[in-house]
């Protein structure tokens, strides 16, 4: 077997492994033992880079409600802002645990007396766990076989919905993390029984630089799979917010004339949306249409928003990879980020 085929097969069981990765996740992050005083917390904030800020977008996105109990941030950046303090959790996220972005805001985060709390896998910050005695989650990333930070999306995202279980700070149980398994799980397996759909999918996107329109629930699904374009296929990719965009997009669709070559646009419907929403987004494909661009739909079909999450991460997921495949590129790799880093630590 080629190095090529070796790593399409590793990514691929990375995505299978999903559900199995959440439920790993979940259920170990659970048990964490946190000191008294982590019982006084006012706000959240959830740092991490890339595909380690995963799980705090999902968490934003699909739990905008009452389900979440306090303010809740997500900073992809160095600095922590200014309101953070003794009565803030900083959820600290790093695959790999050595990002720089992230350790320099744990640092920022003793300084000013929050309350601190890691999830990694290894690397500095599985030591700063140690030597300061922060509670958090590592987990042993064996299921994520294609060793990319953007396939462990199922740690991410377990480990952050169980933290904030166990501190009372969101309102997701055991029975709603089973019934999520349970989903996920049935819903991977279909698709790979059946790859047609995201194979089509795949052939009708490729050549152009998809446009990912979202709304609500969704928007931080649709930022992972526009990240997995990005990362996995090697292909340029955009996402814009219904209804924000249609207070000034629309307009930009006549010009340069060679982007209707160039952009299709993939609409992720959801009737979980708003009604408005649902309208917005009806009627922004038709004037898509009318403009003369490509453009495909999907309904998620789950009940409810978690559920509904997870279908368009598989999707997403499954769309980049053979995506890569037709571009006969390595969906593990990221040549340009690494040379970057290598870059930087001169």
């Amino acid at each position: 077997m080629s190095n090529l085929k070796e790593f399409e097969k590793n990514y691929l069981e990375s995505i299978y492994s999903y559900p199995k990765q959440f439920k790993e996740a979940w259920e170990k992050s659970t048990k964490i033992q946190f000191p008294f005083e982590y019982g006084n917390i006012s706000d959240v904030i959830i740092t991490g880079m890339g595909g380690s800020a995963f799980g705090g977008h999902l968490l934003k996105s699909v739990f905008s409600d009452e389900k979440i109990l306090v303010p809740v941030e997500v900073i992809t950046q160095y600095d922590l802002p200014g309101y953070a303090d003794e009565k803030t959790l900083v959820l600290v996220t790093s695959y790999s645990g050595n990002t720089e972005e992230t350790l320099n805001i744990i640092k920022q985060a003793k300084t000013r007396g929050c309350k601190v709390a890691v999830i990694t896998s290894g690397g500095k910050l599985k030591n700063l766990l140690s030597s300061e005695n922060y509670p958090g989650y590592v987990f042993d990333a064996k299921l994520n076989t294609s060793g990319a930070p953007r396939t462990s999306v199922g740690y991410l995202l377990g480990a952050t919905l169980g933290i904030l279980s166990a501190l009372k700070l969101l309102n997701f149980n055991e029975k709603d993390a089973s019934e999520t398994i349970k989903y996920i799980d049935t819903f991977t397996k279909y698709l790979a029984k059946d790859s047609k759909l995201v194979v089509q999918m795949a052939q009708k996107i490729y050549g152009t630089a998809p446009v990912f329109i979202c709304a609500e629930h969704l928007t931080a699904s649709a930022h992972i799979w526009r990240n997995f374009f990005n990362e996995t296929s090697k292909n340029i990719g955009f996402l814009y917010e219904i209804p924000e965009m249609n207070h000034h997009f629309l307009d930009s669709l006549l010009y340069p004339k060679e982007m209707k070559e160039k952009l299709s646009f993939v609409f992720i419907k959801s009737e979980l949306y708003n009604a408005r929403n649902q309208k917005r987004m009806d009627i922004t494909r038709q004037v898509i249409k009318k403009s003369g661009y490509m453009d495909i739909s999907i309904m998620l079909s789950a009940t409810n928003k978690i559920n509904q999450a997870w279908e368009l991460i598989i999707i997403g997921s499954l769309v980049s990879y053979h995506m890569a495949k037709i571009h006969g590129a390595n969906p593990s790799s990221n040549e340009f980020v690494d040379y970057l880093k290598e870059q930087l630590s001169k």
